[in-house]
């Protein structure tokens, strides 16, 4: 009996280390998986160095050595902020650190309307959580939408606002074109504006 017992206590201890061991390897697949996911996507923050510089007109994101040679900076009086993408709400909402911010003169499918998990999963893949951006608030809509700030967003080389809509998966709000700080940028008026 106690040898048995000795067997089968055994035998839970390494099917117990088995079933660790396991999930410990799936843990780590998907580690590398959304770094491999990062570096094709043209986000390595470890290889990315950014600078901000406050400036009369807003901060500056460089993105330097090796990703983009490019230069952004805010225009206008409001908000400029310089953060990382924490969460994607949808196709026109990410949060950056703890702020909601709503892409200016954009409109992707709401929640329950066709083709809103594309529009969401569009942003994902050319802007994944944990990238840099650098947000623009809107001079012309500082009230907010909904408690979100409303912006032209900076990110991996590219103005998502002008992406989400190239990409098919938005329009733009014309409605808000008299209003808009950058109702006159080349991509809003492709678009409408």
């Amino acid at each position: 009996m106690k040898k048995s017992i000795i067997i089968f206590g055994g035998i839970i201890i390494i099917t117990t280390i088995m079933i660790v061991t396991l999930i410990s390897s799936f843990s780590t697949a998907e580690l590398h998986d959304t770094k491999d996911k990062k570096i094709e996507t043209g986000v390595n923050l470890e290889q990315t160095e950014y600078t901000k510089k406050n400036q009369s007109n807003g901060i500056y994101l460089q993105n330097s050595p090796n990703n983009f040679s490019e230069t952004y900076t805010c225009k206008g009086h409001a908000k400029c902020i310089s953060g990382f993408v924490t969460r994607i709400i949808d196709g026109d909402t990410i949060v950056v650190e703890d702020q909601s911010i709503r892409f200016s003169l954009v409109n992707t499918p709401e929640w329950g309307d066709k083709d809103y998990f594309q529009a969401g999963d569009y942003i994902e893949t050319i802007c994944p959580v944990g990238s840099k951006v650098l947000v623009d608030e809107d001079d012309g809509q500082t009230q907010r939408s909904f408690g979100r700030i409303i912006g032209k967003i900076f990110c991996n080389g590219i103005i998502l606002n002008e992406e989400i809509l190239e990409s098919g998966h938005a329009v733009i709000l014309t409605k808000f074109c008299s209003v808009s700080e950058f109702a006159d940028e080349p991509w809003a008026q492709k678009f409408g504006c």
